[in-house]
């Protein structure tokens, strides 16, 4: 049965329903096409520099030199500027900062400080890592990484495709994802027992909806509900070969996410509706699964 036919309206009131309703709606409008070329590092490097005032600018650029000077101690937190002997390279970059800048540009030494801990804090220091967060962005290796977690969000390390897309296996893997976490630029989210990454932009709300889209079972069985609305759950485990119990299974989590509502209809009978907002929104940041045809209609 089609889409246009099983969703046609019975009345005005109930019409207005369905308008309203975010499960099931009578307008099935294209949704925003989603972006899947490479990361431009140049314009994130722009963007992100931008964030930053000048004198942070100027500390960033000694930064970069100091922090490879391997004879210091590299962690370090600093509260004030009473704390900075205890941190060997923390009190060489705040002199060379002092030496270079306090007469060329007029920064005070409370500036300066400033400075100092808020690159910290905003991690474009980090200081074990013996980088900046510009030469992060730099690093071909670590670009590519980040590249494939954009194409691949929820990523988790086990996944083959790390090793088929990137030629490296888990263990380097972990240690580039852990440099970019520490960065900021990506995050690890621990869901079940798994860590999957995302990019740091990307918003923790949709967190749960990739990752269980992950499993390409799932698409299939909302694919069941939109053919069938009043489909049961034994039907639909025929229909794709899977124990039924397994499909249980899933339409709770569907459910728990929102993802999935139960009903009746007017005669009475229990239906399936899936929520559509959520499916377009799903797609305006994550290109798969595509559920651009099933939200076009079948």
């Amino acid at each position: 049965m089609s889409l246009e036919k099983r969703r046609e309206p019975r009345g005005n009131k109930e019409k207005e329903i369905l308008e309203e309703s975010s499960f099931r709606r009578l307008d099935f409008k294209p949704l925003e096409e989603k972006s899947d070329k490479a990361l431009d590092i140049e314009e994130i490097k722009e963007e992100i520099v931008e964030e930053l005032s000048e004198i942070e600018k100027d500390v960033l650029e000694i930064a970069e030199d100091i922090l490879k000077l391997k004879r210091y101690d590299s962690e370090f937190e600093i509260v004030s500027e009473a704390q900075i002997q205890k941190y060997p390279i923390i009190e060489k970059l705040y002199a060379k900062c002092i030496a270079k800048y306090s007469y060329r540009k007029g920064y005070s030494k409370e500036e300066i400080f400033l400075a100092i801990r808020s690159l910290e804090e905003k991690n474009w220091i980090v200081t074990n890592e013996r980088r900046t967060k510009l030469e992060i962005l730099s690093n071909d290796k670590l670009v590519k990484i980040l590249d494939f977690i954009k194409n691949h969000p929820g990523i988790h390390a086990r996944d083959d495709k790390v090793e088929e897309e990137l030629g490296i296996t888990r263990t380097p893997f972990l240690k580039h994802v852990m440099t970019l976490e520490r960065f900021e630029l990506i995050r690890s989210t621990k869901i079940g027992k798994t860590l999957h990454y995302f990019l740091s932009d990307v918003p923790e709300d949709y967190e749960e909806f990739k990752v269980i889209f992950l499993n390409p079972l799932i698409p299939k069985i909302l694919e069941e509900m939109f053919k069938d609305e009043e489909i049961t759950v034994s039907s639909i485990g025929e229909n794709l070969e899977t124990y039924s119990g397994t499909i249980l299974y899933h339409i709770k989590k569907l459910k728990q996410l929102n993802l999935v509502r139960t009903t009746k209809n007017k005669a009475g009978k229990k239906i399936f509706l899936v929520n559509i907002e959520l499916l377009k929104k799903y797609n305006t940041l994550f290109s798969e699964p595509d559920f651009s045809q099933l939200l076009n209609g079948l």
